[in-house]
């Protein structure tokens, strides 16, 4: 017996370039289910002078909470994987067990892509003018550390926010199209071509 795949209800695909300093292009695939969301992408980047390919899965439940995250990463000729599960808001990595310095996470926020802002973006819902703040588990490349992210979101307009590094000061506005995926994220990627429902 084949087992029945579970309909797409929605989808996108999109391709970024990292216009700062032209070193990097991502393709990501928006998946929408009746189960949750699925963000599938590819980057490729350099990075000091080394070429990095990172291919990531992550899946959410239906209220944009994340419950998988699964990274490979090709760093010139070596290649590492991370897969990481959270439920109530406690974080697992695969190779390690229990990260409790994650506890209290809800988002996962992937380095060198601006597809993770996705998530608190879709799953804030904020109001214009409204902001919101959380806590996410950032992860660091190439060296997969994770470590935990204080982080703002504020609604500037309909599709308009700005992003804020709590601890940094780092700041950018972010344009979105119907899905919350990233346009133009400040000075540092823009969306080069898309192909799905919402523009």
């Amino acid at each position: 017996m084949n087992a029945r795949l579970e309909p797409v209800t929605d989808s996108s695909a999109v391709i970024w370039r990292r216009v700062l300093d032209n070193q990097s292009f991502e393709i990501c695939r928006f998946i929408r289910l009746r189960a949750g969301v699925q963000l599938n992408g590819t980057i490729l980047a350099s990075d000091e002078g080394r070429p990095i390919e990172i291919c990531y899965q992550i899946s959410c439940d239906p209220d944009w909470k994340t419950r998988e995250v699964a990274v490979r990463q090709r760093y010139g000729f070596v290649e590492s994987n991370l897969k990481l599960s959270a439920n109530d808001r406690i974080w697992h990595r695969a190779d390690q067990g229990l990260l409790p310095e994650l506890a209290g996470c809800i988002d996962v926020d992937i380095e060198l892509t601006p597809a993770t802002n996705a998530f608190p973006i879709n799953r804030l819902n904020l109001a214009i003018g409204g902001s919101g703040e959380i806590q996410a588990a950032w992860i660091r490349l190439p060296s997969l550390a994770i470590v935990r992210a204080h982080q703002r979101y504020e609604r500037l307009s309909e599709n308009v926010y700005r992003y804020t590094s709590v601890a940094s000061g780092f700041q950018a506005e972010i344009e979105v199209d119907g899905f919350g995926l990233p346009i133009w994220y400040g000075n540092i990627w823009q969306r080069i071509t898309a192909a799905g429902g919402a523009d």
